[in-house]
């Protein structure tokens, strides 16, 4: 018998035994096991094989690959005994998509890595595009699996690997980005919420568009009309162009990337509107120099916090942003701030805006905010949940 083989219905494969807490882990419902977790592992197994996963008292566990040379040796594929081919990868798309069913986008992210139980692996549908990411070892040796299961489940016209993630590198994986199916001659056109969007998905953040922040632009009406508002971080726009849609006196977008700033552009002009300004300048900066004040600000940083040795960091980089941008709001104005990492609670969050905040403003909290429903938050993988915001009204002291 081979390993990875099935023989009589019994898969075979190489074994992994994990510690008490691993077991415990797995079993509240986590797909994680790091390397201190691991009690023995065969020594001369490659990085991102398929291996069975069993307790200190051989409990199976389930199904993962592994990579021995990274924190999160261990990943959970299933919690049974199966075999990793296109006909997994296919079924657990279909199950991901049956998630989503209801919410009628044909624009969405249909794969959120450990929310559909696919730790590593990212499949965004733009229109008739489809845009696989995948972020680890693991799902590497399973990539020709993976666009067989994408072609079969949604059909697309075009397939994309936009395999350019820095996380890549900790899993020791080259970073590249192509074209693997259909033929691409620009942008890809979408609407989200009655409005057009150029997204360039070769290049730029995640894989072209921030999908996870659907809902949230949508909360912008009622509550920017007449106002001025200031798009910060603002990327490809799309804050901003809803605001404009929403009844927005005027948007001033920045960003630091010229390439972001001509895409605001293309999306402003897309959806016929007009009242806006586009700067380019790193965002501090902008609010750090004296110059016009603002109804509304719109606060989408990239994250902060790329690991827990940089939460300190991070949070002191989160205040001063905060104080920066009280700072050029009108008193009685609405600030929209988010913080993209898991690492960042929602309670610690609120701390960051009510320090940036002290002897100077009242905060009131209006909305939470939250990543879209095409990004499912699992209980059990509290890491799934990294997107955190908040509409505050600011009340300035005298």
């Amino acid at each position: 018998m081979t390993k990875g083989s099935i023989t009589a219905n019994i898969i075979v494969m190489e074994k992994v035994r994990v510690d008490k807490s691993a077991e415990e882990s797995i079993l509240s419902g986590h797909l994680w096991v790091f390397s201190n977790q691991v009690v023995e592992r065969p020594t001369a197994i490659l990085p991102g094989e398929i291996v069975q996963v069993v307790g200190p008292r051989e409990k199976r566990l389930g199904t993962a690959y592994i990579n021995s040379g990274s924190l999160i040796m261990v990943r959970l594929l299933s919690r049974e005994a199966v075999e990793v081919d296109a006909s997994f990868f296919s079924e657990r798309i279909e199950a991901a998509l049956r998630l989503r069913q209801s919410l009628g986008w044909s624009s969405l992210r249909v794969v959120n890595s450990e929310s559909d139980f696919l730790p590593g692996l990212v499949v965004d549908r733009y229109a008739g595009c489809a845009v696989i990411q995948v972020l680890t070892c693991g799902m590497e040796k399973q990539l020709d699996n993976v666009i067989a299961a994408v072609r079969r489940t949604l059909s697309p016209d075009v397939i994309v690997l936009r395999n350019d993630n820095p996380y890549r590198l900790e899993e020791g994986l080259s970073q590249y980005t192509r074209v693997v199916e259909g033929q691409l001659d620009g942008p890809v056109m979408i609407e989200e919420g009655g409005l057009r969007f150029s997204v360039q998905v070769m290049a730029g953040q995640k894989t072209g568009f921030y999908l996870d922040q659907r809902e949230n632009r949508s909360c912008l009406k009622g509550l920017v009309e007449e106002h001025t508002v200031l798009d910060l971080f603002c990327y490809s726009g799309a804050f901003g162009v809803y605001a404009l849609s929403s009844g927005a006196r005027s948007v001033t977008f920045v960003d630091a990337s010229a390439a972001a700033l001509d895409s605001a552009r293309e999306n402003v002009a897309l959806n016929g509107l007009d009242r806006s300004s586009f700067v380019r300048a790193d965002a501090f900066d902008f609010l750090k120099a004296e110059g016009d004040q603002y109804d509304v600000i719109i606060l989408d940083p990239p994250s902060f916090i790329k690991s827990k040795k940089k939460l300190k960091e991070g949070e002191r980089g989160y205040i001063d942003l905060h104080k920066k941008a009280l700072r050029r709001l009108n008193d009685g104005g609405l600030l929209v701030t988010f913080s993209c990492s898991h690492h960042m609670r929602r309670s610690r969050f609120r701390d960051m805006a009510r320090i940036a905040a002290y002897g100077h403003a009242d905060l009131y909290l209006l909305h939470e905010l939250y990543q879209a429903a095409d990004h499912p938050v699992l209980l059990a993988i509290p890491e799934t949940e990294y997107l955190k915001g908040m509409v505050l009204r600011v009340n300035k002291r005298a």
